[in-house]
């Protein structure tokens, strides 16, 4: 029986060259010479019991035994790759932090494009994930971003009140407009926020009978796509529109912005080694997401005219 204590490294270095077809960029790759790999292989073509390779002037390529070796070893020693990147990336830097947030849809529309502005004025890299589920001790992350989860006795930077504002197409608008009063408001809803319509019912005294569900998504990135497609008419944080109104893909129904009650909230970990740069980045956020409004936001965009004005008023 052969001795199979074959090391990692001669199966990178099989793996590596198989990815460039040369000895010498596969050393190249992994630091070291080119005799080293060549002595790597040597000791995968004894346990083989022939070769793995064979040499057409500077390029190699696979014999049949060696390409279904590769085929077999690649994905794995790509995988450990990768996670050793992301554990040295972990271990010892100080310009990376974890954000974690309950909020699929306010990660999507809000934070991730903020992310690579706020990495290359920082040189701060940020992992993003998403977790519905209340945080344990253990669990690895700096900043918790969240509207729904209360974390007692822990810093905590109050970003945004939510206010919700009731928009639709384009083209959906002005059909509804046009109908006036005399069918009920086509809406979508999110079943993420089941108590979004109501309350903005509420606040307008619209009666339930007025309005009329036709669909519902689980996430409201969902809903707001299905929004701007002309699917309905569509109660949603501002926050999580305020693209779609900028660059007129969808419009708001009514000049109303309505306050749910509920704010977002940034907490930084109690355990976190990283601290200050995460009060770094929940002072930079508070920041932006508190910006006057310009020219083509939406709270100036409630002062234009709307197509369902007058509806709104029947």
């Amino acid at each position: 029986m052969k001795d199979l204590d074959i090391s990692l490294t001669a199966i990178r270095a099989l793996v590596a060259i198989g990815r460039h077809g040369n000895f010498t960029r596969a050393a190249a790759e992994l630091g070291i010479t080119q005799s080293a790999v060549s002595r790597h292989v040597a000791n995968l073509e004894a346990v083989a019991d022939g070769p793995l390779f064979v040499r057409r002037g500077a390029t190699v390529i696979f014999t049949p035994r060696g390409s279904q070796f590769y085929e077999s070893v690649k994905d794995a020693i790509s995988t450990i790759e990768l996670a050793t990147q992301q554990l040295a990336y972990r271990g010892h830097s100080l310009n990376r932090i974890r954000i974690r947030t309950s909020m699929p849809s306010f990660a999507m529309a809000v934070l991730a494009p903020l992310l690579g502005g706020y990495t290359e004025r920082n040189d701060v890299q940020i992992d993003l994930f998403t977790s519905l589920s209340f945080p344990l001790p253990q669990d690895e992350y700096d900043v918790l971003i969240t509207r729904d989860l209360v974390l007692p006795n822990t810093e905590r930077w109050e970003l945004a009140r939510e206010g919700l504002v009731c928009v639709a197409s384009p083209s959906l608008a002005a059909t509804v407009a046009q109908r006036g009063g005399s069918e009920a408001w086509p809406m979508i809803a999110a079943r993420s926020r089941p108590d979004a319509i109501a309350k903005w019912a509420a606040a307008h005294e619209r009666q339930a009978d007025r309005l009329s569900v036709r669909a519902t998504y689980d996430h409201y990135f969902l809903a707001v796509a299905a929004a701007v497609g002309g699917a309905g008419l569509l109660v949603v944080p501002h926050l999580l529109v305020r693209e779609g109104l900028r660059d007129g893909t969808l419009v708001l129904v009514d000049d109303a912005i309505v306050q749910s009650g509920d704010a977002y909230t940034a907490y930084v970990n109690p355990r976190s080694p990283y601290k200050q740069q995460a009060r770094a980045f929940c002072q930079w956020l508070d920041e932006i997401l508190n910006q006057p409004a310009g020219h083509d936001d939406a709270d100036d965009s409630a002062s234009q005219s709307n197509p369902l004005d007058q509806a709104a008023g029947e």
